[in-house]
């Protein structure tokens, strides 16, 4: 097989990071809610600029790169169990490329961060790419 078959050709940039309050793994809750700590989304320049207008929307997208996750397994034992699974029928982090997609509530603009809700990441956790909700506020 070619690389391009493999998908070997793919080349990702960060373009910020995130900041939470959890250092470990342990401590990263698997499902955190609108009510949950406020954390920030930090964009580094230039791509800060492409922030402009985000504050019509009340939520976004986060796209993340898991980088503390394992990507050796295929199967795995959930937690709440019904047996083993592949990596791929579930939405856990471990997976050959650790890419994670969470939506969270958008409560301000500061500049190159955004103050959000529901962030269930490691500080300091890579952004990849961030997308607004569908609908602006009214």
């Amino acid at each position: 097989m070619t690389d391009a078959i493999l998908g070997a050709d793919a080349s990702l940039g960060f373009i910020g990071h995130v900041e939470t309050p959890y250092k470990t793994l342990s401590e990263c809750p698997k499902r955190v809610g609108a009510d949950g700590p406020e954390c920030a989304v930090v964009l580094n320049a230039p791509w800060d600029r492409a922030l402009q207008g985000i504050e019509q929307f009340e939520w976004i997208e986060l796209f993340l790169w898991f980088h503390k996750a394992r990507r050796d397994l295929l199967i795995i034992e959930p937690n709440h169990g019904n047996g083993p699974r592949g990596v791929f029928s579930l939405r856990s982090p471990v997976r050959p490329n650790p890419i994670a997609v969470t939506t969270v509530t958008l409560i301000a603009r500061q500049g190159n961060r955004l103050i959000v809700r529901g962030l269930e990441a490691l500080d300091g956790t890579p952004l990849l790419d961030l997308k607004p909700g569908r609908c602006p506020l009214a």
